[in-house]
């Protein structure tokens, strides 16, 4: 392999480098042939990443992966802690901005390409209904006014300014204006449309009079409320590009071009009815639907954000802080540092994340985990922006700032969220991309065969009418909108629910899902064993026991580790230190204990790990409860027996999970015995229950039932030794209360602890793939329809033709039924 030097300045394999470096999250890369290991800086806290892509990456030698998988607790804890201000500092961010000037999914296409084009920017993404462009770049090589300056050249501009308000009022005069233009239009087309459905029926109408008339009132309409569309398509047309407004601008002005050349070249000794042809209706009202369609689909969209908007309005914008001398005062919450006393009253909303370290109350945390139920909380609980104070006054220690509090993530993942796109929304992309050139070629063709096939003497009547119904029928809006605003209701729904989606490709994935792999301890169960049973071996004692266990696991984080360590403290064991502390994922862990003043070796761990390291276990027999032997230098000295209660919602997950045709596997660390046990209670099958599973192989189980005839799998996990299987699955769901690796390695995170939530999350997803589906079957089927209809394919059996102003109408109505239809899911 061709050796490459990392940003550290480390020469590793050219394959290794690239493995490495595909990962986003990946800031630099150390590595080292000598150790066959390497190490990797987090980004954004996005450990996880890093470490369950490895498991799944082949080009990563499997070294690499051992060097990385996190073998330790306290290895993990510290790589996840670790300050990056000792190597270079993330090579990438990303930043999602407001985008003008966009009015259809060409639209976004173009802004899409503008910005991959700019060197340094690694991946852009827009969506048309949110009007944003989430973009990923090198800030070392390029900066936003550069993509700017790009997009602009387009025909586009970004909105950079990074102030809610600015952009609030920016969007308001952006509606008023529209609006106004919509107001003013149909002021003067209503009474043109009246004159010119007349047909002389008017005597102080008649003749030359009416047309002039009728030119009076569509001049102001054609030139002032249309000139946002003929500037945008004279834009377009500057770079040799088309859109939508290109579309509606052509068709408007032949209209008004023919109808007003016909007014001027009138020979009155031809008679009135030479005048009956005029088209100045046609091209006012066009216009008046087409901003009444934007109105009406602004307007529409903006109920697609409502979710996010109220999430938002949980935080609180002034907090009342406690200083040193007991004295309050209010500061603005984003003012907030870590380590302030914050007081909150009774029905006040709490505006920090922190721990309680005065005073006792219930809390609402409806509005976050959509639990009804209030939670008691008292000195030492933790609470989270946004949720309501019932009746007692607290006193919180501040532990996040307000950038990094629970919410705060929320509302930035579900925003996230909204910015990616489904793979379903490909085909409408690739679509919308060529849709308007090919709409200008058949309003071409049509025109061509009108004024070939048509008789001479109503040809060019024909040829006009169908060219323009053409150009106005067609409508790449609602194929642009069909995806990404039913995925902005469903996120900002699921938000609701609890249930954090990181991409848009997660709600198609899981609608999909006909198969869960469950983790046992920390999901299924409440993760927080209690000690049930202590044995010693011949010759030892329960405290000896207990002193040996204890020891050993005092530096190790896992729930099991921290519950033996508990137990003993509860039985006046005292905890000495322990040194060269090691934890195995899924095995166990080993230390050095001081024992009668001379140290020796201790394993802590399941019974298969101990065999292989030639223990010699006195009774290899295995209860239902989880089991955890000791040995010291090599000899089995007792065990410990703990046993996980069982989560309320299990059952009632798993119930639901089966009416909706997805069955349950379970995937444990634990013994078998102890995971048939639970599964007896869940009423799991017993031939869908497999312990003493390792990280490894959770993961080949779960890629094994991929290729096991299901279409989509998914693994529903909490802790460290689960970030693989996470990360091997189509779906990975993890809980809000486990680690933040396997939260980085989730597509989906639970913000509540209640299992119930992954049913309505897959109900809901199937919903919004229904809907999607819907959108698009309309979006293209309104265009094979009309445009065929808009051309004259019905005149030659019904002398019918499809009339501009319907087809205008019609255009206008089909992005609103397509962004009305995504807004039932606010129901969902």
């Amino acid at each position: 392999m061709t050796p490459r030097q990392t940003p550290t300045g480390l020469w590793v394999g050219r394959r290794v480098y690239k493995g490495f470096r595909k990962l986003q999250a990946v800031g630099w890369v150390v590595a080292s042939r000598a150790t066959e290991g390497a190490r990797v800086d987090r980004r954004n806290g996005l450990l996880g990443r890093h470490y369950a892509a490895f498991s799944s990456c082949k080009s990563i030698c499997k070294t690499a992966l051992r060097a990385v998988s996190c073998s330790t607790h306290c290895e993990a804890r510290a790589m996840m802690n670790a300050s990056s201000t000792a190597l270079p500092a993330p090579t990438e961010i990303t930043r999602v901005v407001a985008i003008d000037g966009m009015h259809c999914a060409a639209c976004a296409s173009k802004v899409e390409s503008a910005a991959r084009s700019v060197a340094g920017v690694r991946d852009a993404s827009v969506s048309f209904a949110a009007k944003k462009l989430r973009v990923s770049f090198d800030p070392t090589r390029v900066d936003l006014s550069a993509i700017n300056a790009r997009v602009t050249r387009a025909g586009f501009a970004l909105r950079l300014e990074r102030d809610p308000a600015i952009r609030a009022a920016r969007e308001v005069a952006a509606a008023r204006a529209l609006r106004r233009r919509v107001v003013i239009g149909a002021v003067f087309s209503i009474p043109l449309v009246v004159l010119a459905m007349s047909h002389g029926s008017i005597d102080a109408f008649a003749g030359s009079t009416a047309a002039w008339l009728q030119c009076a009132l569509a001049a102001p309409v054609f030139f002032w409320c249309g000139w946002p569309i003929h500037a945008a398509a004279v834009a377009q047309l500057r770079r040799a590009s088309s859109d939508m407004n290109t579309l509606v601008s052509v068709g408007t002005s032949i209209a008004f071009a023919s109808s007003a050349w016909a007014l001027l070249t009138h020979d009155p000794s031809t008679g009135v009815h030479a005048l009956h042809g005029l088209w100045f209706e046609a091209s006012a009202i066009i216009i008046v639907f087409v901003l009444l369609g934007r109105l009406l689909e602004a307007r529409a969209t903006a109920h697609a954000s409502d979710a996010l908007r109220a999430l938002g309005a949980l935080s609180v914008a002034r907090v009342c802080v406690i200083d040193a001398n007991s004295t309050e005062r209010e500061v603005a919450a984003d003012d907030i540092a870590i380590g302030m006393r914050v007081r909150v009253r009774p029905g006040e909303r709490i505006s920090v994340d922190g721990r309680v370290i005065a005073g006792e109350s219930e809390v609402d945390e409806s509005m976050l985990t959509g639990e009804p139920l209030p939670r008691a909380k008292r000195s030492g609980d933790r609470v989270v922006t946004g949720t309501m104070n019932s009746f007692g006054v607290l006193e919180i220690e501040v532990t996040h700032a307000a950038g990094d509090s629970v919410l705060a993530r929320i509302v930035e993942m579900v925003d996230d969220a909204q910015m990616t796109k489904a793979l379903i929304a490909r085909v409408a992309d690739r679509v919308a991309a060529v849709f308007v050139p090919i709409v200008l070629l058949i309003a071409a063709i049509t025109a061509t065969a009108w004024w070939m096939f048509a008789p001479a003497e109503v040809r060019a009547a024909l040829a006009l009418e169908a060219v323009v119904s053409v150009l106005v029928v067609a409508c790449p809006c609602a194929l642009g909108l069909a995806t990404p605003v039913a995925i902005m209701v469903a996120s900002g729904r699921a938000a609701q629910l609890g249930v954090l989606f990181r991409t848009a490709a997660a709600f198609e994935k899981l609608a999909l899902v006909e198969e869960i792999v469950w983790d046992k301890t920390g999901t299924l169960t409440l993760g927080a064993p209690s000690g049930k049973e202590v044995t010693a071996t011949q010759g030892n004692t329960i405290a000896r026991v207990l002193r040996a266990a204890a020891a050993c696991e005092s530096g190790s984080e896992h729930p099991i580790a921290r519950s033996i360590v508990k137990h003993a403290i509860e039985h006046g064991v005292e905890i000495v230190r322990a040194t060269e502390f090691r934890a195995v994922a899924g095995q166990g862990a080993r230390a050095r204990v001081e024992f009668d003043g001379v140290e020796a070796n201790v394993l802590v761990g399941r019974a298969s790990w101990l065999e292989s390291l030639g223990v010699s276990l006195v009774h290899k027999e295995i209860s239902s409860s989880t089991e955890v032997l000791v040995a010291l230098e090599g000899r089995e000295i007792g065990r410990v027996t703990l046993e996980d209660a069982v989560r309320d919602s299990s059952r009632d997950a798993l119930n639901a999970l089966n009416t909706l045709g997805v069955r349950a596997q379970l995937a444990s660390g634990d013994s078998t015995s102890a995971a048939l046990a639970l599964a007896k209670q869940l009423d799991i099958p017993a031939d869908r229950v497999h312990g003493a599973m390792t990280p490894e192989s959770k993961a080949a189980f779960v890629r094994e039932r991929r290729n096991d005839g299901a279409r989509v799998i998914a693994f529903v996990g909490d802790g460290i030794n689960d970030a693989i299987a996470l990360a091997a699955s189509d779906v990975g769901i993890a809980m809000s209360c486990g680690t933040e690796v396997a939260q980085a390695s989730a597509d989906i995170t639970l913000v509540s602890s209640d299992l119930r939530r992954i049913p309505d999350a897959i109900a809901l997803s199937r919903r919004t793939l229904r809907i999607i589906k819907q959108n698009l079957v309309w979006a293209f089927g309104y265009n094979l329809v009309l445009i065929p209809l808009a051309a004259g394919a019905l005149w030659p059996f019904t002398g019918w033709m499809l009339p501009p102003m319907l087809a205008s109408a019609a255009m206008a109505l089909s992005s609103v039924s397509v962004v009305a239809n995504s807004l039932r899911l606010r129901r969902a």
